[in-house]
This record gives structure tokens, C-alpha cells and sequence, in this order.
């Protein structure tokens, strides 16, 4: 039986969605007794990142005016239409549309 892949920072996440003042140490340890094996500096880098990524969002939103589910929409679209090109097409098709109805 092949061993089952484990995604190391999806669990950090989900950690500290569950306990959010939790200290890198704590998370290592917990993990590590769920038999995840991560070191406290892995946990300290993925918490760095989610934090600068906050940071990211905070100021675009600052800047622009925009509300962050609007932010999320956005992002779900360029997802979806792979370039940004795409999304203005869609965009634009979808003004279109609108101006129809």
C-alpha cells in the first residue's frame, strides 16, 4: 500500500484556522503527532507567507477602494480565464450581455 501524500503547508493552515494564536512550536508538535513531520522553521516560513500575503491584500484594498470579496471575485475569474486578456474578454462580453437584458 503506497503511502498517502500529505500537503504540509495545507495543514499548517488548517491548524491555525482551528487554534489562530497557536505559536510555530505548538503547530510543529501537533502536527508531528499526527504523524505530519515538520520542522518549527517550515512552520514559521508558511506563517510568514500567509501573513505577507494578508499584508498584500490589505494594501490593494487600501489603495483601490475595493472590498476584498471583490478581490476574491477577481482573482476566481484570472483563475478561471488562465491570462488576463481572457478576463477582459470576458468582462467585456459580460457588460455586453448585461446592457442587453
Amino acid at each position: 500500500m503506497a503511502k498517502k501524500k500529505v500537503n504540509k503547508t495545507q495543514a499548517v493552515r488548517e491548524y491555525l484556522k482551528a487554534h489562530p494564536r497557536a505559536k510555530s512550536p505548538e503547530i510543529a508538535e501537533a502536527l508531528t503527532k499526527e504523524g505530519i513531520k515538520i520542522t518549527v522553521g517550515h512552520v514559521s516560513n508558511i506563517k510568514s507567507k500567509i501573513k505577507r500575503r494578508r499584508r498584500a491584500v490589505k494594501k490593494v484594498v487600501e489603495k483601490r477602494g475595493v472590498g476584498i470579496p471583490e478581490i476574491k471575485a477577481a482573482l476566481a475569474l484570472l483563475k478561471a480565464c488562465g491570462t488576463a486578456s481572457a478576463a477582459k474578454e470576458a468582462l467585456a462580453a459580460a457588460e455586453e450581455i448585461k446592457a442587453m437584458v
